[in-house]
């Protein structure tokens, strides 16, 4: 994928867990302002090579971070680069969402984040691990979008688990968040 017009670390950090959701190979080509260059290597959604300037791996992850990103690409193939260093790709998404500003960015116009912050950033945390245990690395993305919606803790609780298909696993969620957060 290519996007023609700017984007946000946000948008960023969505392609990014989509493309592992999809468990996609290839590498993601961004390119940010002051002429920053960096590159994500996917292997079967795994990601397998992270660059930026002239650092490479756990490096170059916290200068991705701070990219102001105004465009990408997603180029498909295998790919064979791989840094021994890096954390594990689940790691790396929650990195780069935490990255994200908890208050509107100038390119929003709007309050697209002003909503996270009636949420602590520890319960923000909770709240994505754990639902990272039942939904996969999508976990961030899938906070972040009911996390502006919700009006309280109860009801991002039940939006969250209305997000996890099976109904089992959407009652262990509630119990096991309800068991992190108030006991």
């Amino acid at each position: 994928m290519s996007n023609p017009q700017p984007i946000s670390l946000d948008d960023l950090v969505i392609e990014l867990q989509r493309l592992c959701q999809e468990k996609l190979s290839g590498t993601l080509f961004i390119s940010g302002g002051n002429h920053r260059m960096a590159q994500i290597s996917l292997l079967d959604g795994n990601i397998m090579a992270l660059s930026c300037l002239s650092k490479r791996g756990a490096e170059a992850l916290r200068l991705i971070r701070q990219i102001n990103p105004s465009w990408f690409q997603f180029i498909k193939g295998s790919s064979i680069t791989t840094d021994p260093d890096l954390p594990p790709t689940t790691n790396i998404l929650n990195s780069l969402a935490s990255a994200l500003p908890a208050s509107p960015s100038a390119s929003s116009g709007l309050t697209k984040h002003a909503t996270l912050e009636i949420f602590p950033q520890q319960t923000r945390t909770v709240l994505k691990e754990t639902l990272a245990e039942f939904m996969g690395p999508v976990a961030p993305m899938i906070c972040n979008k009911i996390l502006q919606q919700a009006q309280n803790l109860d009801s991002a609780i039940d939006l969250l688990a209305q997000e996890i298909p099976d109904r089992q696993q959407a009652l262990k969620f509630k119990n096991k968040i309800k068991q992190k957060l108030f006991e």
